[in-house]
């Protein structure tokens, strides 16, 4: 019973967590977001869209009205876009580390870590993978196709925009194939 009390405000401080990760990250792109037409907005703030899906798919769980599209969605992008981050900050660290940001950076870092650490048992409560989860990765790509031929990527240093725009691409195949395998696993073991 302790332990499962545990579990439950564990579930519940990564449901507030994340929600305020969310309302955090909306801020963070502020300014790129007033610079943009709002239709841009969607495929400007991925990481907070990724807390945000892992918050609804997590609240849904709760309510016992579980979605394995959104669960499934959230995990590949909280992968991504966690791992994204962590990529970039790391390629530009002379950029987002210097002494003035390095906190804020560091931070971020590690709370983008944990977003890919967080898709893999969110997953795992998957009961059955469906072929229309394909969306979920198209999805993905126009993302890409979005940020680096429409220039509506984060801002970043664009020294080596070549290199995070490849590592972009591959990430969008690594993150579904991830939470595809995450999620097949889930289907037996983790129920």
């Amino acid at each position: 019973m302790f332990a499962e009390c545990r579990m439950k405000r564990l579930v519940y401080f990564a449901l507030l967590a994340n929600a305020a990760g969310t309302v955090y990250g909306w801020y963070y792109y502020h300014l790129q977001l007033a610079e943009n037409p709002v239709y841009t907005w969607p495929v400007i703030t991925d990481s907070p869209n990724s807390t945000l899906l892992f918050t609804v798919a997590l609240f849904l769980i709760l309510k016992g009205r579980k979605s394995d599209f959104l669960s499934f969605a959230a995990s590949a992008s909280l992968i991504k876009y966690g791992l994204w981050t962590c990529f970039v900050l790391l390629f530009h660290s002379d950029y987002f580390f210097s002494p003035y940001s390095r906190l804020l950076y560091t931070g971020i870092f590690i709370t983008h870590f944990l977003m890919a650490v967080e898709a893999i048992p969110l997953a795992c409560t998957i009961t059955e993978r469906k072929p229309y989860f394909a969306a979920v990765l198209a999805w993905l790509l126009f993302n890409d196709f979005c940020d680096y031929c429409l220039g509506l990527h984060p801002y970043i240093p664009l020294d080596g925009i070549e290199v995070v725009a490849a590592v972009t691409l591959l990430l969008s195949f690594f993150s579904f194939a991830t939470a595809w395998l995450a999620a097949g696993y889930g289907s037996k073991k983790c129920e």
